[in-house]
């Protein structure tokens, strides 16, 4: 049996089951987890995981995630609105953060992610003499100021 820290890629989330559902509903009396509002209809519910599929281990034997993907105590019954906030974070139809969100959070575990591996490489070609590898992300650079408009030229452009 081997843990893994994340899911493989290939992994895919089995679909909620009818019956985990109704489990869901009834262990929370009829009631949002957030605010303890009555759920309406089921169009406008919701089942979110916590903690959220991408944070969870992995176990190989069994295929799925620690928890379980379908465990119905790590599944929360909320509606659409909350659902949408503790997704994509505070904020209406513009978004201007999505830091504490499941989507803020994931990216900014893959970016932590994709930093530690790319200086672990960088670490492992240092100690074996080799040349350091080229970073995924290229450096800019600032362009010359011969490069911007120049002031006449500007102006002459606006007045026309």
């Amino acid at each position: 049996m081997a843990i893994l820290d994340r899911a493989p890629p290939d992994w895919k989330r089995p679909p909620i089951p009818c019956k985990v559902k109704l489990q869901v509903l009834i262990n929370q009396h009829g009631r949002s987890k957030i605010g303890k509002e009555r759920l309406g209809t089921v169009d406008n519910t919701h089942f979110d995981h916590r903690p959220p599929l991408e944070a969870r281990k992995f176990d190989t034997t069994a295929w799925d995630t620690v928890p379980a993907a379908n465990d119905p105590a790590h599944i929360q019954a909320i509606t659409v609105e909350q659902h949408d906030r503790l997704t994509n974070g505070p904020g209406g139809m513009t978004r201007i953060t999505t830091r504490g969100s499941d989507t803020g959070e994931r990216s900014r575990t893959r970016n932590i992610r994709r930093s530690h591996d790319e200086h672990q490489a960088v670490m492992e070609a240092k100690a074996a003499g080799r040349p350091r590898p080229k970073p995924t992300k290229p450096k800019q650079k600032i362009r010359s100021r011969s490069s911007f408009p120049s002031g006449r030229k500007f102006e002459s452009r606006r007045q026309a």
